[in-house]
């Protein structure tokens, strides 16, 4: 009965302690506004069950949650880079590595 009560007990409180742990990973971001401004820096992007966000980005923070994925934002996955999320006025781009600029280029 004891051991029964100890084992149970246990079980739940393994349960109960083990938060969701967010993937995070140090990035670079650039903000494009409609109106053709531009910011860039380095960010911190996470993501924890679908939940996307990105902070430390020049005193910004951003929460792209996905139960609103196709309705506030749309998100685009890119091949060789980070993701980029689109809203009203904005769009932010991530990448894994700061993007090297191209000789000749701006």
């Amino acid at each position: 009965m004891i051991r029964t009560t100890i084992t149970a007990l246990a079980i739940a409180t393994s349960a109960i302690a083990t938060p969701a742990l967010a993937d995070s990973a140090k990035a670079y971001c650039e903000m494009v506004r409609t109106n053709g401004e531009m910011l860039k820096g380095s960010c911190t992007w996470s993501q924890m069950q679908g939940n996307v966000y990105i902070d430390h980005f020049n005193h910004y923070a951003f929460a792209f949650p996905a139960a609103e994925e196709g309705k506030t934002y749309e998100r685009t996955n890119r091949e060789g880079a980070g993701p980029s999320f689109k809203r009203p006025g904005y769009v932010i781009n991530v990448y894994w590595e700061k993007p090297v600029r191209e000789p000749g280029g701006i």
